[in-house]
């Protein structure tokens, strides 16, 4: 009977020891998982902060960025695929970048773009925002030397000829075959706030930039780099050299003087009159001097696609 019972307690001292450890067992998985699920949702905050932080700098970036397109900083910007880095600061995880690029000829792009050290181990956060902003030209490109809306009228003596297709040439031609005549009725607008007003009369030394003529007749020798544009005819009665564009409303019409264009010439003919060169007048159609010249009156338009990145 003694021997009966004592099996007994041991056999009851043995369960409830399974029933402790089992309890223990379960305290301690109870306690990891609460730890787990504690630490996951303070790492989540973590990363949640940090990628706040990141999306602010990154969008603070992006303003410096379009600063500089904003002053006007981008007509710096060697086309097509020139790049500017407006801020650089740090590297790896840590780092904090601002661009502005020239994609193709005819967009901007501005880019802040972050990095930042989050406190867990190998995830840092990071965002990079994107703008592309277009640039809108006055007119499009000219393929000719001479453009009109009729047929031009060149005098035996006169000389139009087109650069020939250098790497530099071709690059600025981005794969247009120019020709020497053309007829088309395209001419383009010159926006009134990139315009100088510019009298004959008045000018004595070389000019640059982009102006409109406030009298449609030279009357004195000029020098000018740039889009030079006239709202009616132009008469041509002294020398008039120009490295760039030149675009008539009315009709080129030679009065004595000598026409010398690198770049492109393009007339409206409004009125019903054709265009003319005369005999020693010379166009020499250059893709270069014609993007240069258009550059000159182009400004950035609105902004199209703003693209975020977010990445841990």
């Amino acid at each position: 009977m003694s021997a009966r019972t004592d099996l007994h307690f041991a056999a009851r001292r043995g369960v409830a020891l399974l029933l402790a450890l089992a309890t223990m067992v379960i305290g301690a998985i109870c306690a990891l998982a609460l730890w787990h699920t504690r630490a996951a949702a303070e790492r989540t905050l973590i990363l949640d902060a940090a990628s706040l932080r990141a999306t602010d700098a990154a969008d603070s970036l992006l303003l410096s960025s379009l600063t500089l397109i904003d002053t006007g900083g981008w007509r710096n910007l060697t086309p097509p695929a020139g790049a500017h880095r407006v801020i650089d600061l740090g590297s790896g995880a840590d780092r904090r970048r601002a661009d502005v690029a020239r994609i193709g000829w005819g967009t901007l792009l501005a880019r802040g773009d972050v990095s930042l050290h989050t406190g867990v181990r190998h995830l840092p956060a990071r965002s990079e925002h994107r703008v592309l902003i277009p640039l809108v030209a006055p007119m499009a490109m000219p393929v000719a030397a001479l453009t009109g809306t009729r047929a031009w009228f060149v005098d035996p003596g006169a000389v139009v000829a087109l650069a020939p297709p250098l790497p530099i040439e071709s690059n600025c031609r981005a794969g247009r075959s120019p020709v020497a005549v053309l007829q088309d009725s395209a001419a383009g607008a010159l926006d009134s706030t990139l315009v100088t007003p510019l009298d004959p009369d008045t000018v004595s030394a070389p000019v640059a930039g982009v102006f409109r003529l406030t009298r449609d007749r030279i009357t004195r020798p000029m020098v000018i780099t740039g889009m030079v544009e006239s709202v009616t005819g132009l008469h041509v009665g002294a020398d008039l050299l120009v490295t760039g564009v030149l675009l008539v409303r009315g009709s080129v019409i030679p009065s004595g003087g000598r026409l010398d264009v690198t770049g492109a010439v393009v007339a409206g003919d409004a009125g019903g009159t054709r265009s003319s060169l005369g005999a020693g007048d010379r166009v020499r159609y250059d893709a270069c001097a014609i993007r240069r010249a258009v550059a000159r009156a182009t400004r950035p338009g609105a902004m199209r696609t703003w693209t975020t990145l977010r990445l841990f």
